[in-house]
Parts: structure tokens; sequence; C-alpha cells
């Protein structure tokens, strides 16, 4: 017996009228999309096309071996629905399924996704990040420790212990990129735990001891590639992202000093750090181009009274064609006084009578107003006595006192 084969036709006739719409000299884009009624079929292919290729896409890298294995196995081994294999083997081999089942099939394809890749990958990440982050802090803080270690011995041999040492911590973070080694010096490196030992609140360059220790790795990273650009943008960022705006002090009087004092000297090391690089002194030197934005960056500050910044801005403006500090006040006064005049214009009808006048003032007031109320009053008597009736049969009565409605006096 024969199996019965599915066609879109009920009749020879139908295949006729399906023919004449298709392929007739008469036939044209209208009759062909009527025969055709590709609005619900192509949104049908669509949805079946993406379960398919979602399905292939998933199992086809586990097909290593020399045979091919079984797509609803790898599938299962993935935690793949098994209405997913189903649906892309109907898809593929049989005729369309009907486009709410379809829909199901992709929604389910979405949570899989949802659950099993990017959620992995985004906690992975986030770790690897984390991870990574303490691995560029543990190569700088060892860089630190044997360069110390090196300046205090007077150490300039490289076959020495800690000259094998420094080579072997060269190739570590030679394999590392070289922003992120530089995030990692200026986040933990350039500024000491200890307070005495940076920069001088008179001082306009990094401590000795820090760039005996810093200035070798900033020249070992700039060989390889320029990174001048890069150590000012961390400098500057991180200059900014301090600012005493930014990070408030604790409540406590104690507390608030101890934490301006600190953030001052460690916002101040971070200046001569970035002085040091402007003046281009030890080899490396802020690009030409970069230097108006860093100015720009830093003077769009100084409105909220920073008084690190105030000093950086000093330094840098010097012999450039910036405006020096005393100038930028004046002008940042002269805007504030401009907003200021252009806000009391705007409000100017605008005030309020918040009733806040002085003890003594209040009375003097009140009676000054009941006297004009009582003057203005006796003025429209005598006009009205002058004229006579305003409206023929009234009268005005001159022994009229004032009194509350209803009263009798």
């Amino acid at each position: 017996m024969r199996v019965p084969r599915r066609v879109p036709w009920a009749s020879k006739a139908e295949l006729a009228e399906l023919y004449d719409l298709l392929f007739a000299p008469g036939a044209n884009d209208a009759s062909r999309q009527a025969a055709l009624s590709r609005a619900a079929s192509a949104t049908r292919m669509s949805y079946a096309m993406a379960v398919v290729r979602f399905v292939n896409g998933m199992v086809d890298p586990l097909q290593t071996g020399p045979y091919a294995r079984p797509i609803s196995h790898l599938a299962a081994s993935l935690g793949i629905p098994s209405s997913l294999v189903a649906l892309r083997h109907r898809a593929t081999h049989e005729d369309l399924p009907p486009l709410p089942m379809l829909r199901r099939a992709v929604e389910q394809a979405l949570d899989y996704l949802h659950r099993q890749s990017f959620l992995p990958l985004l906690a992975s990440s986030s770790a690897a990040g984390w991870d990574r982050r303490a691995k560029l802090e543990g190569l700088v803080t060892e860089w630190k420790k044997i360069v110390k270690a090196r300046v205090r011995t007077h150490d300039v041999t490289n076959e020495s212990e800690s000259g094998l040492a420094l080579r072997r911590l060269k190739r570590a973070i030679d394999a590392e990129d070289a922003d992120d080694v530089l995030d990692a010096v200026v986040r933990t490196g350039l500024v000491p735990v200890a307070r005495k030992k940076r920069s001088h609140r008179r001082a306009n360059r990094p401590p000795k001891e820090g760039l005996a220790i810093w200035r070798p790795l900033l020249a070992h990273l700039d060989a390889t590639a320029p990174v001048s650009a890069a150590l000012t943008e961390c400098l500057v960022g991180a200059l900014l992202d301090t600012a005493p705006r930014l990070n408030p002090p604790p409540a406590a009087p104690d507390a608030a000093e101890d934490h301006r004092k600190e953030m001052a000297s460690y916002r101040w090391t971070l200046g001569t750090w970035l002085l040091w690089l402007w003046a281009g002194e030890g080899g490396l030197t802020v690009p030409e181009e970069e230097r108006t934005g860093v100015l720009r960056r830093i003077a769009r500050e100084l409105v909220h009274g920073d008084d690190v910044l105030r000093r950086v801005y000093a330094e840098l403006a010097e012999d450039t064609d910036a405006p020096a500090l005393d100038e930028l006040d004046e002008l940042l006064l002269h805007e504030s006084e401009a907003e200021s005049e252009s806000d009391e214009e705007e409000l100017e009808g605008l005030e309020i009578d918040d009733g806040a006048e002085k003890p003594d003032q209040a009375p003097r007031d009140v009676d000054a107003q009941l006297a004009a109320m009582e003057a203005n009053l006796a003025a429209l008597n005598e006009k009205t006595s002058a004229d006579g009736s305003s409206v023929p049969g009234w009268e005005h009565v001159a022994e009229w006192k004032a009194a509350p409605i209803g009263v009798w006096v």
C-alpha cells in the first residue's frame, strides 16, 4: 500500500488554479502572493529556522569523533529539552509545526540560553575580573618589595637572586595588559601607605623613594608600547574620583578631620606624579594633544573649591596658553554672578512674604496699613457725599459707622 502524501491542493482543478496563479502569462505579484500566502508561512518558517539553528549550533561542536552521534544524545548531555529536538526534526523533515507551538519552543530556547549560558558567563566573568585585579595587585606589590630591597642594598646586578626574581616578574608583567597594570600601579603602588612617606604639601614632585621604585617599571612598560597617555588618564581619573564632594567625611568631628588629612595627602601625592609626568623628567611625558583636555577636565572641578586640584591646575597651567588660576577664578566669579542675576530676573515678582518680620516692626506695619485704609474710606465717603446718590432711591447716611453685618450700633 502506497503511503499517502500531503499536497496543497485537493483536486486537479485546484492544482490548475494554483499553476495559473504562479506561472500563467498573466500572473503578477498580487496573484503569486495570493497563491503562496507568505505572511503566515514566513513567520512559521522564521520560528522553525530559529529552533533548528539553535539545536544544531549547540550540538555540532560536540560532533568530534569519526562517526556521527545521535543529536538527541548530544542534546541530552547539554540539558536541552527533548521537545526542542523533536521539533527540530519535525521542522526539518516534516511539515512546519503550528505557530503557537513554534513560539513556545522559541521561549524555551531563550530560557535555556538565559539559565545555561548568560548567567554562568556573567558570574564567571565577574569572578575572573576580581581574580585578575587581585593578581595584578599582587604583581605590583611584589615589584615594590623586590625593587625596594635592591635600592636599599644598592644591588644593580642581574645575576643576583633579586635580579633573577625581577626578570621573572618582568616576564609576568609583560603577559598582562599594560593599561590594567598601570591602573593597579596608580591604585595601589604610587602612593605609600604611610602618610609620612608621601609627598610633602610644599613639594611638587613625588618622593625620591617612590621614583626609584616605580620609574623603572613605567620605563619598562613604555619600552613595549607608549603608556604616557594611559598613565595620564589613570592619574587624572584617580584625582577626580577621590574629590571631597564624591567622598564625604564621617559624621564624627575627629574622624572627619583625619579623613580630610588622609585624602588631601593621598591626592596631593597623586598630583605630584602628574606634575612629574607633565614635566617629562623621567622620559615619560603627557602627549601634547592630551594636555588641553587634561586642563579642561581639572578646570571644570575648580568650581567645587577643591584645594588639591587648584594647586595642581596652577602648576600645570604655567607656561601654557591656559588661563592662570586667578584669571580662572575671576571668570568663574563672573559666570556665577551672571547666573545669579539671571535667576533674580526670572524670579522677579514671584517673591513670597514668609511673615518673618521683626517683632517690633510688625505692629508698626499693621498700624500703618490700618491708617491707610481708614484714610481711603474717609475719602470715599466724602466723594460719595459730594456726588449725591449714585442710584435713584438710595441715600447716603452721614452717621453710618462701620460694623459687622447683622450687628446694630
